[in-house]
């Protein structure tokens, strides 16, 4: 009986583990993603923008399922899942509005793209971090 609770227990935890490891992994790549547009937009290299956004884009899907989202955010937070999910498309449109003018290469258009996934990286960090 011991050994079953301490399976269950490690199961747990281990879970627990995942779920951080797969946060700070996903974190890292959004970030990576933020980087690239940047440095595309100050060296005006397209390409560079444009595989920023797919980073970006990648990392943000993790985010697309609501309850799925609530495992990422520490437990006296869940309950606020949607502004995880709803920054999730707030930076799903942001980043096809960011493609689009890029193809049309309005530049200005494109960079305001990026401010609008910039805030809504923003606003959810300011509530699951409590800025």
């Amino acid at each position: 009986m011991k050994i079953i609770k301490i399976l269950a227990l490690s199961a747990l935890l281990s879970a627990g583990v995942m779920a951080d490891e797969t946060l700070v992994n996903n974190m890292s790549q959004m970030e990576s993603g933020l980087s690239n547009v940047q440095k595309g937009f100050l060296y005006n290299t397209p390409a560079l923008i444009k595989s920023g956004v797919a980073e970006i884009k990648k990392a943000d899907a993790l985010f697309h399922d609501m309850e799925g989202t609530k495992k990422y955010l520490p437990k006296e937070k869940q309950h606020m899942s949607n502004i995880a999910f709803n920054a999730a498309k707030r930076i799903d449109t942001a980043s096809n509005d960011l493609l689009k003018a890029l193809d049309k290469k309005q530049y200005s258009k494109a960079h305001q793209s990026y401010s609008d996934i910039v805030n809504a990286c923003t606003a959810c960090h300011a509530v699951v971090r409590g800025w």
